[in-house]
């Protein structure tokens, strides 16, 4: 507030003396000059009507001579007095406008409505706190940092918000805040455009100390270099808050990794195990896509890659690395590039584009088993798969989408597999901040048999009735543990199986969702059994409906619920008085 108080100070300064000046010698004037009263006696009119008089003047509003009829030497006066105060007072209401639609003065409102915003987060306070200029007791509510709101950072937020946390977000594009600010879903997201290089935008956006509630800074901006600032600034200020950063050099991302950046996501890198996962198992793959896919969406079909020679159109960060992995899996590769350089590393290899059918049959789409359409512009890579599938038909297809807009472009071109490195991020990064078991049970599917993947792809196909399944971390603490502390003092020992059944019906019907890992300590349980005994404090990886979410929430909130569903044979009180009276009788 101090900086819009100077900025005001400065701006209306000299506005302000003219205006002071004119009124006060106005004032003085029109004292000096003598009138007379209604019998014809001398008088003068006192400082307080003689303010009055010159108000009324100068604003135009003219209600008449106060207190007497003045004399025409008064109005004489008073007519050479119109025009200085006229003018000052239009000078100083024009300085005043200008002052309010001043681009700097705009910004320095926004930074400190930004900043009351991200304190009311860190820090909320009722207003009996504020009068009394007091801290607030509670902790804050539970924010992230998002840095950059282009696709991937708009996503993110949204997927955090959905999650019930909040968000803070930066970004160097002002439009784009504005057009994000009229969205519905991110209506109360304070967001500030600055740069996110600076150290201080960054401290009062929650890297401040005092914001206690802030859980973690995401850096996805469009530049590798800012992400890095971002790690850099964020682990020198906050050491403790975990930070996610986005990058698509492998430079960068060893030296994020080499400060102890807690994630560095490349989604590129990340596609290309996706694809050497498929290629290995497509079962795994299948149950990975599953646990991945966007909550609700129809679940795919497993994907089946065809061994042989794949044509791969672009190789630069996204196709370099999907060579090493189609090597790696025994596959031959031709590449297409347009750089002389890029051609030249490779032995089959085929200066171009791809967009060209000649382009494509020197390079033996023919007989190929596949084609990848790596290169940076969606349209090529629209081209190349329509072009290929022209020539071959029976063409296993991956695309590389970087633009979400076409989405409905690449869906209608058939191709198989998409990658989408905004979606990519995305879904990883919600998953590191939000479900970081997941990432635990993923690594877990990894290293496993296909003996494994087909347990759990039999698992969720039985409970998620088609659709993919929303993935949840129920945490048996506070709230959550009610029921299980009510039953524990009656003495019933609750089990899993009592969470994944629903508790309101006689029937005892499955609920639509799979326990996936429960963690106790240091103790991690993948698939636990249905009769593992339940303890305060552990922490439950499910993965189903969001029906069965609230249904388990329900359960675990009400002692009573469990109670009647663990202890059929017996009546349970439904109040805690009742409860503990009825063991005393006992």
């Amino acid at each position: 507030m101090n900086d819009i108080v100077w900025l005001t100070m400065r701006r209306l300064r000299t506005p302000l003396i003219v205006l002071l000046l004119t009124y006060f010698i106005s004032v003085c004037i029109v004292v000096a000059v003598p009138g007379v009263d209604g019998d014809g006696n001398p008088v003068r009119l006192s400082f307080l009507d003689a303010a009055y008089f010159i108000a009324i003047l100068s604003t135009t509003i003219g209600l008449g001579e106060v207190p007497y009829v003045f004399t025409e030497l008064q109005r004489l006066v008073v007519f050479f007095l119109i025009f200085p105060n006229v003018v000052a007072w239009l000078y100083s209401f024009t300085a005043i406008i200008g002052l309010f639609l001043d681009d700097q003065f705009k910004a320095m409102q926004a930074h400190n409505r930004f900043v009351r915003e991200v304190q009311w987060l860190g820090r909320p306070r009722s207003l009996w706190d504020r009068i009394l200029q007091r801290e607030s007791p509670k902790e804050g509510l539970p924010f992230y940092l998002v840095c950059g709101m282009g696709a991937t950072g708009s996503m993110l937020a949204e997927g955090l918000l959905d999650r019930g946390l909040h968000v803070v977000a930066i970004d160097r594009d002002a439009a784009l805040l504005t057009r994000l600010g009229i969205d519905a879903r991110f209506a109360r997201v304070p967001m500030l455009a600055g740069s996110v290089s600076d150290a201080d935008i960054l401290r009062v956006s929650g890297l401040d100390p005092r914001y206690r509630s802030c859980r973690g800074v995401i850096a996805v901006t469009d530049t590798d270099q800012a992400n890095l600032t971002v790690a850099i600034t964020s682990k020198l200020l906050r050491p403790d808050l975990p930070v996610f950063a986005r990058s698509h050099q492998q430079r960068v991302c060893d030296n994020l990794a080499s400060f102890g950046t807690d994630a560095v996501v490349n989604p590129y890198q990340i596609f290309a195990k996706r694809l050497a996962l498929a290629f290995r198992s497509p079962i795994r793959y299948l149950v990975q896509d599953w646990l991945l896919s966007v909550p609700g969406s129809k679940l795919r079909t497993r994907l089946n890659l065809k061994n042989g020679r794949w044509v791969v159109c672009g190789a630069g960060r996204f196709g370099q690395p999907l060579i090493e992995v189609l090597e790696a899996a025994g596959q031959s590769v031709t590449v297409v590039d347009v750089d002389p350089d890029r051609v030249a590393q490779y032995e089959h290899a085929v200066e171009g584009r791809g967009t060209e059918a000649a382009t494509l049959e020197q390079a033996g789409i023919r007989e190929a088993a596949g084609v990848i359409a790596g290169t940076g512009d969606d349209v090529d890579n629209l081209s190349i798969i329509l072009t290929a599938l022209e020539l071959n038909g029976k063409l296993c297809t991956i695309a590389r989408q970087e633009d979400p807009k076409n989405a409905a472009l690449f869906a209608a071109s058939g191709t198989q597999l998409v990658a989408q490195p905004n979606l990519i991020v995305t879904r990883r990064i919600l998953a590191l901040a939000t479900t970081p078991l997941l990432k635990a049970f993923l690594d877990h599917l990894e290293r496993e048999d296909d003996a494994f993947g087909e347990r759990v792809e039999s698992l969720l196909r039985r409970r998620l009735g088609g659709r993919a399944p929303n993935v949840w971390v129920t945490e048996l603490v506070g709230p959550n543990a009610r029921g299980l502390t009510a039953a524990r003092e009656e003495g019933v020992e609750l089990r899993l199986r009592h969470l994944v059944h629903n508790t309101r019906t006689a029937l005892g019907e499955d609920l639509r969702c799979v326990c996936l890992v429960l963690e106790r300590g240091d103790l991690r349980l993948v698939l636990p059994n249905e009769e593992e005994k339940l303890q305060p404090g552990d922490k439950l990886l499910f993965a189903g409906r969001g029906q069965a979410r609230r249904e388990i929430s329900r359960a675990l909130q009400d002692p009573v619920l469990l109670l009647d569903f663990a202890t059929p044979e017996q009546r349970i009180p439904r109040t805690a008085i009742g409860r503990w009276l009825a063991r005393r009788g006992s």
